[in-house]
């Protein structure tokens, strides 16, 4: 039997530099299982299951109130305002939505914002006057914008915008995720270049809806809202807002 030969000095491992070894593909592992883990929570629930969920609760939306912070940025001047109000907004049928936008708490421009059909009005409680547009054509925008996420279906939303999922973010203590909606009509993306919502995990409406018009102005419109109620109790007649008596009536350009 041939003696077994023994290892040359080169050859072995050293233990310390064995345990350094152990060590460094332990941290490997660990940043690799971290970084897997991150992932996962920056891009949060897919656009696909996102647009599926509106697809399943569209048909059965027919109202919802909330209150809302609303903020202005105009860019030219860098001046942000920040106004608070209520919404609430009614579907009865896919040609009918109705909305109105209370802001009449505000100490300086109170007025509310009424939206039936092909009439937009704006009621200014501090001067009892109000302020009448005819909608016309523009009817159907109008009660896309106000459905956008509330009531809008995923196939609605994909025959109107390209549409992108942009990660997760928390609004008001709720993680969401960011979807980036830019216009495939070309006169509207003239006006307006890209609108986002924040989708919470557990409902189909948006907690924030952001507008921003033409790159080139850089001013956006960005509303937030808490308190989200879906198909209230008093949504079962049909939503008006009353012009008090005495109000003086003009007509909006």
């Amino acid at each position: 039997m041939k003696p077994k030969k023994k290892l040359k000095a080169s050859s072995r491992i050293p233990l310390r530099k064995f345990r350094v070894s152990q060590n460094k593909m332990v941290k490997l592992v660990l940043l690799v299982l971290c970084t897997l883990a991150c992932t996962s929570q920056v891009f949060g629930e897919s656009l696909e299951s996102i647009l599926a969920r509106m697809d399943q609760s569209a048909p059965g939306f027919q109202g919802a109130t909330a209150k809302l912070v609303l903020v202005n940025y105009t860019a030219i001047l860098g001046d942000t305002t920040t106004e608070r109000g209520t919404l609430q907004m009614q579907r009865q049928k896919s040609s009918d939505v109705r909305a109105i936008i209370d802001f009449s708490a505000l100490p300086e421009n109170a007025r509310v914002v009424s939206f039936q059909g092909k009439s937009l009005k704006i009621y200014y409680p501090n001067t009892k006057e109000v302020q009448e547009y005819a909608v016309g054509k523009n009817a159907d925008v109008l009660n896309q914008f106000l459905l956008l996420g509330f009531g809008s279906s995923g196939k609605d939303l994909q025959a109107n915008y390209v549409i992108s999922e942009k990660g997760t973010e928390a609004v008001g203590g709720r993680s969401t995720t960011k979807l980036q909606l830019i216009p495939k009509d070309a006169e509207l993306k003239s006006k307006l270049s890209e609108v986002e919502l924040w989708i919470p995990t557990d409902a189909t409406y948006p907690l924030q809806h952001k507008f921003s018009e033409s790159k080139a102005s850089g001013n956006y419109r960005q509303v937030t809202y808490s308190d989200v109620q879906i198909n209230p109790a008093q949504m079962k007649k049909p939503l008006e807002f009353k012009i008090p008596a005495n109000t003086s009536k003009k007509k909006g350009d």
